[in-house]
């Protein structure tokens, strides 16, 4: 709820607006007889009275001719123009009353010739003009008597164009002027119109409110909203903030009889959990990895829990949206306090968990899944948090500033290669090379010399002497690298990948001579490479740099790269390698050790990154199910996201306040022909002693 609300509701003091008096008719003296066009007025005001148009605007035109100097003729001029409006004349109309203004400013009767305008325009469909003209209209006017129509007109105008807070708020500031069968008029438009503001618009409402009345029917409809939006937490905010500053209230015993049910709502079977994730279907064999990892994390909650009996509803989405939803529904009927899952489907399942106030932990790398409502966290490894973790540490910890991105040229590319870029400006970096290749070729020597800058001829006053030109700290930093192997393991590429390079690409990679004519001479303006791709087409492209002697420059990648087909392709070429991964099984850790075990000894293989993230998701769960001991959704969902830095197998966790993961993330480095664990802290692996 915004901070407007929650200032509203704690410092709201009742003042009540006082009612100015009903305005009375504008009538004109009576007049001598004697008077200057006295006659030709009286009947042209019979005339109009009469219905006799033609006539009166005959005797007006009279007076007018013979008589402009007199005490009649703004009135005349009022009376014509009204004529005009009556039988359909309307640019006539509103040339008369505009004159009447401009020629009789003092004159009693502005008032009424602005308000004639407004009608004429109104009528004829003009409402932006109405708004327009209207708003300078009440500008310059100084009695609230008179600016009470202008304000109505005005905001039946916007209520036309659909601009309802804008007529809420003129109907609001017509009702300071106004008593009696008006007051009552203008708030029953003001109600109707308020009854179609969002909550958004009613909180911006609510700001500019100073009577007891209004404040109380707005914080109502407040709370309507915000159920109607499936907001429940700021519905009951609302209506426990209503019943106690508005006991008297008409909709008092409703907004109780809301709050009751909304608080049976929110209740869950204590130490409950579901469970949704595709046990069956194309996803099948996702969803039963993490399953372990999950019963796992049930079975040592168990054994830890004091006595405490979690129970585990297990639904299976069948890799199907409907079949997600419709588990999402049966948990809900079992009364769980959380859901884990699911995996696919992930957008329909978190959006139906959200409308039943199900707080819901999904495994998905999918966009904008923790902005689908306040009770979805995310638990996984996300691109962004991938990069941003890749980028700090080769920024902090290698002294790298200069990149390069080489990427394949497809959603998944594109998109590590913008949040790469961003991140690099983020920390102080620079990019100095983007270029991406095919991603169903095998041959990428156009984007990789074009990156080393040896696509173009090179004018001979301009060819340096072909060493790359690294800053200092680089070079102290790749000293203690291995040199490149003499050659590769049996044409790795086809036998892992079934992709051929060509024979005298293969036969040439790794075995540079001084004598060959070919030798190349790339110019590295960049310190380190990005490369986002699946361990396959990585492997393929490694090689091809180093072949055209990008060497001494740090190779980055995502955890796709945590691969042993990676690096039987292109392992010799990987020596200056850093990529990032969010679970590491043969980290030293003692949880993760001690994880690793349990999980072999009860499912008879290893665990992987979906393993963990599962176990250490029902870890959070039971925990934080543990140390409340509530049986509020709500308040289970609000101890989640209060999380202080987790200590997980899968790394420190906590939550941001829209549900997203903030993880620490593993830095993995090669040696000696497998990936080692990288630290920032002092006991940490050296990041380039590779021997």
């Amino acid at each position: 709820m915004s901070s407007i609300i929650r200032t509203m509701i704690l410092l709201f003091i009742v003042v009540f607006a006082g009612c100015a008096p009903k305005p009375l008719p504008v009538s004109i003296p009576g007049p001598a007889p004697e008077m200057p066009g006295y006659t030709a007025f009286q009947n042209a005001e019979r005339a109009f009275e009469n219905g006799l148009y033609a006539e009166a605007l005959e005797g007006y035109n009279t007076l007018l001719n013979e008589a402009y100097d007199g005490p009649f003729v703004d009135a005349a001029l009022l009376k014509i123009g009204k004529i005009f409006r009556l039988t359909g004349r309307d640019d006539d109309a509103l040339a008369v009353f505009a004159r009447l203004g401009q020629e009789f400013p003092d004159s009693a009767l502005v008032s009424d010739a602005r308000l004639e305008i407004l009608q004429v325009l109104y009528d004829g469909g003009r409402f932006q003009a109405v708004v327009r003209t209207g708003t300078a209209f009440v500008g310059a006017t100084d009695s609230p008597l008179q600016r009470t129509p202008l304000l109505f007109i005005v905001a039946d105008a916007y209520s036309a164009l659909g601009a309802h807070l804008d007529a809420a708020r003129s109907y609001y500031h017509a009702l300071n002027a106004v008593s009696g069968e008006d007051a009552d008029r203008v708030w029953t438009r003001f109600k109707k119109t308020a009854e179609q503001l969002s909550a958004d618009d009613i909180q911006l409402m609510i700001a500019g409110v100073t009577d007891r009345r209004t404040m109380g029917f707005l914080l109502y409809r407040l709370s309507m909203a915000f159920i109607l939006d499936e907001n429940y937490d700021d519905a009951m905010d609302v209506l426990t903030a209503f019943v106690a500053r508005f006991p008297d209230h008409p909709d008092y015993q409703d907004a109780s009889d809301m709050i009751h049910s909304l608080t049976e709502r929110a209740r869950f079977t204590p130490f409950t959990v579901g469970c949704v994730l595709p046990l069956s279907g194309a996803y099948a064999i996702y969803g039963q990895r993490a399953l372990n990892g999950i019963e796992l994390a049930l079975s040592q909650s168990g054994e830890a829990g004091n006595g405490i009996p979690f129970k585990l509803v297990i639904e299976d989405s069948r890799s199907d949206p409907g079949a997600s939803v419709k588990a999402v529904d049966q948990l809900d009927e079992q009364k769980v306090g959380a859901i884990l899952g699911p995996m696919s489907a992930s957008e329909t399942a978190a959006a139906s968990a959200q409308a039943r106030g199900i707080p819901i932990l999904v495994f998905t790398q999918r966009e904008g899944i923790p902005d689908i409502g306040t009770y979805v966290l995310r638990h996984f490894i996300t691109p962004d948090l991938q990069v941003r973790a890749l980028v700090s540490f080769a920024v902090e910890e290698l002294g790298a500033r200069r990149f390069a991105i080489l990427y394949p040229e497809e959603n998944y590319g594109r998109r590590y290669m913008n949040l790469f870029w961003d991140q690099v400006i983020e920390h102080g970096g620079v990019v100095n090379g983007v270029e991406a290749y095919d991603p169903a070729g095998t041959d990428f020597a156009k984007p990789i010399k074009k990156l080393a800058g040896i696509f173009y001829d090179v004018p001979g006053d301009l060819a340096e002497d072909g060493v790359p030109r690294l800053r200092p700290p680089l070079l102290s930093l790749m000293a203690g690298l291995e040199p490149f192997a003499p050659g590769l393991i049996d044409d790795p590429v086809e036998r892992i990948s079934g992709i051929p390079l060509a024979r005298d690409v293969i036969d040439g990679l790794g075995r540079r001579s001084p004598d060959r004519d070919d030798q190349w001479h790339p110019i590295l303006d960049f310190d380190a490479v990005f490369i986002p791709d699946a361990p396959k087409k990585a492997g393929l492209v490694i090689p091809q740099l180093a072949y055209y002697d990008i060497r001494d420059v740090f190779l980055l990648g995502t955890n796709l790269w945590n691969s042993r087909t990676l690096l039987d392709m292109s392992g010799d070429y990987m020596k200056g390698t850093l990529i990032v991964d969010g679970f590491f099984a043969e980290s030293q850790a003692p949880r993760v050790k001690n994880f690793v075990a349990a999980f072999r000894s009860a499912f008879g293989r290893g665990p992987g990154i979906i393993e963990a993230m599962a176990y250490d998701s029902a870890m959070m769960v039971f925990q934080t199910m543990r140390q409340t001991a509530t049986d509020s959704r709500r308040a289970l969902k609000e101890a989640l996201l209060r999380l202080s830095d987790y200590e997980g197998v899968s790394g420190r966790t906590r939550f941001a306040p829209n549900g997203e993961a903030d993880k620490t993330l593993q830095m993995l480095r090669i040696k000696r022909g497998r990936f080692v664990q990288v630290q920032r802290t002092p006991e940490a692996e050296p990041v380039v002693e590779m021997q």
